[in-house]
């Protein structure tokens, strides 16, 4: 009787951590752009962090975001430019970026611009759609940070 309680146990706890990951199919903060319109950078305040390790979520990186996204894209007409940069252009502590790009592909950076993390995201499949990302810490403490978006 003391293994199936263990069991159930077990998989409950598995089923929780779970729930506390990434997770795309919620939404964020939503806001509906053109590459036109990201022609010119777009600023985005954020609190970055949160209680999810991105570790313990299965990615290969370390961090912490909410589950939800922070912000939810909808994006469109970004086939005329090379690229989309997301970046943390501000913060007030070490930070992370987490994108979900309209494909679903995951991407992830930190520190690529000296210590703010910046990801690119090249070709339609990545940028027409829905682009959810999260503003993640290195460690566990939140902070006040400031989000850019820019088409090139």
């Amino acid at each position: 009787m003391r293994a199936i309680f263990a069991s159930v146990f077990v998989l409950l706890s598995m089923s929780a951590a779970a729930f506390a990951c990434p997770d795309f199919g919620q939404t964020g903060a939503t806001y509906t752009l053109t590459g036109e319109q990201l022609y010119s950078p777009q600023d985005y305040p954020v609190t970055a962090g949160g209680g999810n390790s991105l570790a313990e979520c299965g990615f290969n990186n370390t961090g912490y975001v909410i589950s939800a996204p922070d912000f939810s894209f909808i994006l469109s007409g970004t086939g005329a430019y090379e690229r989309l940069e997301i970046e943390v252009t501000q913060a007030d502590c070490d930070t992370v970026l987490l994108v979900n790009s309209a494909d679903a592909t995951w991407f992830f950076d930190d520190d690529t611009n000296g210590t703010l993390p910046v990801v690119n995201l090249y070709g339609t499949s990545n940028t027409e759609g829905r682009v959810d990302v999260w503003v993640g810490t290195y460690g566990t403490q939140a902070c006040s940070a400031t989000l850019q978006m820019e088409t090139w």
